[in-house]
């Protein structure tokens, strides 16, 4: 492999690593990275022109995770102007136990998620009004959006209308039914997962949380209308998910409805309004109430959407120019023993998703890479779908600068390295697929090569 294919590939390692590790901005170690891969990708016998073609292209990529951010930059402060947000706090600290708060975000974002086949409409919806109730009964902010995002894949891997799951059985040709009969290992790492969070319930200081949710709820209704009207934009959004209409679209929908309230019904001047648009919503009340009710904004997003374009254009110069796949073959080896196998999958499609910044790239460069390879094995289409749908789908959220986990980030208002160490169960499933990697091993299952005629 030429060194001049590697370059690229270490070069981004190194400056995000820099970047992490000395608190520069994130974009300046995507920066380094183009910079050396424009040389050397020129080195290969590419014209600045043709790698700005391939970088464009990668941008119009992450064009949909670009336009999701920008709608939910806007959509919270209207939702708070409105008294969305504050209406969903106040009905959900009457009947959430938060004594049991983490398991109970794992399995309702999970079983929201199933339902939407969306984890940005499930965050969107349910997960900010548990995280209002999370900072209201004093628990850890981080915990909770560990607990949301988890349950938020598990909605990814299992809906049988999850498109990065579709994608998947798409890809390497597998049926519904020949994927879910493979799927045990990732209904162990849900048990998994949710006794983890049980564990952190039964074992954190539980505080003072009656007292303070009584308080809460008491301040909500005095600079909040509370009922039923406020709770039409979230009626909206969840009712487009459910009827399978697409993230951008469901949205702006939401987004149209929460406007249309707050113009209605709240008594607010344009200038206050675009100041809350524009930096976020703040309630500016003098009580504890302030910590609840704020964020969204543009520019609270503006850092993100610089993020995520620079990755797509380095994503696109390295996809365009055939840096990946070679890796990706060379890396792989030649092994027959499904275990290492798996393991090295795993690791790659971490690379990958590393490299391309998103969760739709990974999957199609390990689909097409890996799938010649897997189909020489017996039952191998289904083994790399397996491990595909508890690796590659699930591990996105897991890289900070990945556009999915930033999307997540902004929805819940949490920095990405501090969710990081509550992803459970993005953890725990690729583990456990390379662990029971070897049912799918039996003499003679790995066929040789066919050599060329």
């Amino acid at each position: 492999m030429k060194f001049l294919t590697v370059l690229p590939i270490v070069s981004l390692i190194v400056g995000i690593a820099l970047s992490l590790t000395f608190g520069f901005p994130l974009f300046l170690g995507i920066v380094l990275a183009i910079l050396v891969t424009l040389v050397s990708v020129k080195r290969l016998g590419y014209s600045w022109r043709k790698q700005w073609e391939f970088g464009r292209e990668g941008i119009k990529q992450t064009k949909p995770v670009l336009i999701i951010l920008f709608l939910v930059g806007l959509l919270i402060p209207f939702l708070m102007m409105g008294g969305t947000i504050p209406a969903i706090i106040y009905y959900g600290l009457s009947v959430v136990d938060v004594q049991y708060m983490l398991s109970l975000s794992f399995l309702l974002s999970a079983g929201t998620s199933y339902l939407l086949g969306t984890s940005v409409g499930t965050l969107s919806t349910v997960g900010l009004a548990l995280m209002g109730i999370s900072h209201t009964a004093g628990i850890s902010p981080a915990m909770v959006a560990g607990a949301l995002i988890s349950g938020a894949m598990v909605g990814e891997r299992f809906s049988p209308i999850s498109s990065s799951r579709l994608l998947i059985l798409s890809t390497i040709g597998v049926q519904e039914g020949e994927g879910r009969k493979s799927s045990w290992p990732a209904l162990l790492g849900v048990a998994i997962t949710a006794l983890m969070f049980l564990g952190l319930d039964l074992f954190r200081q539980g505080a003072s949380e009656t007292g303070m949710i009584g308080q809460y709820q008491g301040l909500l209704r005095q600079f909040f209308s509370i009922g039923l009207l406020p709770l039409v934009p979230l009626l909206v959004l969840v009712g487009s998910f459910a009827c399978r209409v697409k993230a951008i679209p469901a949205l702006l929908y939401g987004l149209v409805t929460a406007a249309v309230l707050v113009i209605a019904t709240v008594p607010m001047q344009f200038a206050e309004m675009g100041r809350s648009i524009l930096y976020g919503y703040e309630l500016h009340t003098g009580t504890t109430l302030d910590q609840l009710v704020h964020g969204g904004g543009m520019l609270s997003i503006l850092s993100v959407l610089v993020v995520i374009t620079l990755a797509g254009f380095l994503n696109g110069i390295l996809n365009k120019a055939n840096l990946l796949a070679p890796l990706v073959e060379k890396m792989m080896g030649d092994t027959q023993n499904t275990v290492i196998l798996a393991g090295k999958a795993v690791l790659l499609s971490l690379l990958v998703i590393m490299i391309s910044c998103n969760q739709t790239i990974p999957i199609l460069v390990m689909g097409s890479t890996l799938l010649p390879r897997f189909s020489r094995m017996e039952k191998g289409s289904v083994f790399l779908g397996r491990t595909m749908l508890d690796a590659t789908l699930v591990m996105p959220v897991l890289i900070p600068w990945n556009g999915l986990a930033m999307v997540m980030s902004v929805t819940l208002g949490i920095p990405t390295l501090d969710i990081l160490p509550y992803l459970f169960f993005s953890f725990v499933l690729p583990v456990l697929t390379i662990a029971t990697a070897r049912t799918f091993q039996a003499p003679g299952s790995l066929l040789p090569h066919k050599k060329a005629m």
